[in-house]
């Protein structure tokens, strides 16, 4: 042996059994199994060839070139917090639950990884490709993959609703090298009950009566601490000639939430339309028994909550 041939490394190699020729090919029921033992809620599969994913094919390859399948995880979020008036309970819920799905979602790689199956898990929210910004900053868009495996449908709020968590679900996809013997497909229903709370709920009409979506106005003020607003808060800053000046134009309790968003994560500032959804099937209940009980425990603190918010100048 020469060279490299005569490394450890390469013997030890050498001596193990060569892996089988050809594509991987799972059994879906395996890995839908082994996502469920390492704490996704429910479980879904999507081919890479699936017409759905034909405005995002290029960058799922370009992030993982050997992509045969998408597996779609939802993780389901507890409903009282997301529906509290105040932001740092419901922040906590959201924060919680997306570091939750990371960390199972690494798990379940880790599983693959260890059975031969090369995948990726790319970040169920944040941190992005932020050199992209303001393009499009995702490796993979989690909501159109969770609708063709199956896991929902799109509410008139623009999330996807678990036909049994309903809104309050957090997604994430892992890229598999590998096909399945079984795919989801989209299901033949949507959980959205079409009842317009989430249009009612929302601070600042991003939501209109007839089902158009205003994004930028939803962008705006729910993610006013993310991207767009930090950078605007920056700019404040150092337009700002004194601190007197800088107090004029950023209220102290602003000043305080940014500091707290860039310790402890971005803080949403409403998401409101996701606390008062009533669909899915462990979430319809109060709302079929007690309508007006329901409205008055979910939707009324949120109505009536005092806050500032946040638009574009000379926008509707």
């Amino acid at each position: 042996m020469k060279g490299i041939e005569a490394h450890p490394t390469v013997i030890a190699a050498r001596s193990r059994s060569a892996p089988a020729p050809g594509p991987i090919r799972l059994d879906a029921a395996w890995v839908r199994s082994l996502c469920l033992e390492e704490g996704a809620d429910d479980v879904g599969f999507v081919a890479i060839d699936r017409p759905e994913l034909d405005d995002q094919r290029a960058e799922i390859l370009a992030g993982f070139r050997s992509t045969r399948t998408l597996i779609s995880l939802v993780f389901r979020m507890n409903r009282e917090p997301i529906r509290s008036p105040e932001r740092s309970i419901s922040n906590v819920e959201f924060h919680t639950t997306t570091e939750h799905a990371n960390e199972c979602a690494r798990a379940i790689v880790r599983r693959l990884e260890d059975a031969g199956v090369p995948a990726l898990n790319p970040a169920a929210g944040f941190p992005m490709e932020m050199e992209r910004y303001p393009g499009r900053i995702w490796v993979v868009s989690h909501k159109p993959v969770a609708v063709a495996a199956g896991l929902g449908q799109m509410g008139v709020h623009r999330n996807v609703i678990h036909p049994k968590f309903g809104s309050f679900v957090v997604l994430d996809t892992l890229l598999v090298a590998a096909e399945v013997d079984h795919e989801g497909r989209p299901i033949d229903f949507n959980p959205c009950l079409g009842c317009k709370l989430c249009v009612a709920a929302c601070p600042v009409g991003a939501i209109k009566p007839d089902g158009y979506f205003d994004f930028s106005a939803c962008l705006t003020h729910n993610y006013r601490e993310f991207m767009g607003g930090f950078s605007e808060w920056t700019e404040t800053v150092a337009d700002s000639g004194s601190s007197g000046e800088y107090r004029e134009r950023v209220g102290g309790t602003e000043t305080a939430s940014m500091w707290q968003s860039l310790a402890f994560g971005p803080n949403y500032k409403a998401a409101y339309c996701l606390a008062v959804c009533p669909a899915g099937e462990e979430v319809i209940a109060p709302f079929l028994t007690d309508r007006p009980g329901f409205l008055d425990h979910v939707l009324t603190p949120l109505q009536e909550k005092v806050e500032p918010i946040y638009v574009v100048p000379g926008s509707d």
